[in-house]
């Protein structure tokens, strides 16, 4: 075999070798652990039937739709944090008609944490719908309260009375692709492992056509 055939050889064998290297597979990265456990807690919950003009502290929500990580208990209506992080909580009421002056309350661990107050007269009713994001640790309890003279409404599918919840990020690491907690600034982890391996395949491509380029400069000066 010649020379230049022997040459030709190693230059294909180079070649590919830089594209198996550059496989971008592995720019996807990896599901963590903590991200899949954090996508797994998250609940909502209906009442049916009214709640008219009594306190009710907590509301139990006994029409369980989606309880995903088993953090709420539809017996007390309470939510326990199966793990430290932030959460978001969502209370919906279809108003009832007539005046009454409604009033609930996210509770944490029995401290009023956010008001949810709507107010209608006469003939008019409307779906309120209130937002509460707290960051909490394990084992922290979380619930609805109304006060007297509130007044809601569901019937037995129509599902206007609800409770919801969803970890949004937890053990630093963000159920969204983020992160959170001290010293961190707009974060974007998965891009910087995305750009430093893209980087690192650059290299490598890059020093195996050097070889390459060599190699058949070499060829040609043999022959």
């Amino acid at each position: 075999m010649s020379s230049t055939k022997i040459c030709s050889v190693f230059v294909t064998v180079l070649c590919v070798t830089s594209l198996v290297v550059a496989n971008p597979v592995e720019l996807i990265p990896r599901q963590t652990a903590a991200r899949q456990q954090g996508g797994a807690v998250l609940f909502y919950a209906a009442h049916q039937g009214q709640l008219r003009d009594i306190l009710y502290n907590p509301i139990v929500f006994n029409q369980v739709v989606v309880n995903q990580g088993s953090a709420y208990d539809n017996d007390t209506g309470v939510f326990t944090a199966p793990v430290a992080g932030i959460y978001q909580f969502v209370f919906a009421a279809q108003l009832c008609r007539g005046d009454h002056n409604n009033r609930w309350y996210f509770m944490v661990n029995g401290n009023q944490k956010m008001a949810c107050h709507a107010q209608v007269s006469g003939l008019d009713t409307t779906l309120n719908t209130c937002y509460c994001m707290e960051k909490l640790k394990k084992g922290d309890q979380v619930w609805v309260k109304q006060k007297v003279e509130s007044c809601a409404w569901a019937s037995t599918i129509s599902q206007t009375i609800t409770f919801s919840g969803v970890l949004l990020a937890s053990e630093g690491v963000s159920t969204l692709g983020g992160t959170y907690g001290s010293g961190s600034s707009c974060p974007l982890p998965s891009l910087v492992r995305n750009r430093d391996m893209v980087s690192s395949s650059v290299s490598r491509d890059a020093s195996l056509s050097s070889v390459a380029i060599t190699l058949l400069l070499c060829c040609l000066l043999l022959d």
